[in-house]
């Protein structure tokens, strides 16, 4: 390989960036206006999505639908004031065991560990990134 083939493909990288960036747009911008028809003539399943039937031969796309998706967690600030209010809160809290670094590093400074086990304890990890700045 040249320095010629690098400059070439970084040409072509920089060029394939910004078209993707473009065709994200256009892709977000499409997206948005299905969702919006969807919204406005979808019907809801019996699992609770908006569908709207295209059956459209040229995609081959039959059904467009927003999906219903449903998370559940923990409030805590609910949670606490409801276990408190019932006198189970210390029972429904659980101790994890976590390792201080601040005294691991006084044990070393110390002289109760060695470089060597704070080298084991923290080790190097590299990454690497392709930058091309400009300019």
């Amino acid at each position: 390989m040249e320095l010629v083939d690098i400059i070439e493909n970084v040409r072509q990288k920089v060029v394939l960036d910004e078209r993707i960036k473009e065709l994200t747009n256009i892709q977000n911008d499409v997206k948005k206006i299905i969702r919006e028809g969807v919204a406005e003539l979808g019907v809801e399943n019996e699992n609770g999505h908006i569908v709207v039937a295209i059956n459209d031969e040229v995609s081959g796309v039959n059904n467009v639908m927003q999906q219903r998706k449903v998370s559940k967690s923990l409030d805590i600030d609910v949670a606490e004031e409801i276990l408190k209010a019932k006198g189970i809160h210390e029972k429904c809290i659980k101790m994890v065991p976590v390792l201080d670094e601040d005294e691991i590093m006084s044990a070393y400074y110390e002289g109760t560990i060695t470089e060597e086990d704070i080298d084991s304890m923290f080790p190097a990890k590299v990454s690497w990134a392709l930058v091309m700045p400009k300019g």
